[in-house]
């Protein structure tokens, strides 16, 4: 037992030596002005030829018909919008659901009743409360025409689940 604790120990001790001395020549190297001008001359000259490939991967995006990087992240930001607006949507149906008592379809048996009892219910409403209630239809309504022209701006989809808006 005592001879694989040593063992590992010596193992630990020598990969550790061997970690600081592969450091110190990677630090060589970053701190070499020569070498590093050398990386980026060569960069530079790298940009044009991965501009050309780019734009090459578009076009044959076009011919295959399979997304580009450039379409996913289009994609993903007008899911996050519609995500957004889908949560601005829920927030006015649940005010316009506690407006109404919690029910979604109208005026309830109970409500029916009690409208019954007081038919000056109506009259009793004030012009503040109806003009928030004309504001929030209004605001719905501006919601659902602009959801309504993000989703006809939204990408063709094929059979196959797969998109290109360079289509």
């Amino acid at each position: 037992m005592t001879g694989k604790s040593n063992f590992y120990k010596g193992l630990k001790l020598l990969g550790t030596q061997k970690e600081q001395q592969l450091n110190g020549k990677i630090q060589d190297f970053l701190n070499n002005r020569e070498l590093i001008e050398a990386v980026s001359d060569n960069a530079r000259l790298q940009i044009p030829r991965i501009n050309r490939m780019q734009e090459a991967s578009e076009r044959m995006s076009i011919i295959m018909n399979y997304p580009t990087k450039k379409d996913v992240a289009s994609l993903a930001k007008l899911v996050i919008q519609l995500e957004e607006k889908i949560d601005s949507l829920e927030e006015l149906v649940s005010t316009l659901v506690e407006d109404r008592g919690g029910n979604v379809r109208g005026n309830s048996s109970v409500s029916n009743k009690r409208n019954a009892f007081s038919s000056r219910s109506k009259k009793k409403k004030s012009s503040r409360e109806s003009n928030e209630m004309e504001g929030r239809k209004k605001r719905l309504s501006d919601f659902i025409n602009n959801s309504l022209l993000l989703s006809s701006q939204l990408p063709e989809f094929d059979s196959l689940g797969q998109g290109n808006s360079n289509v």
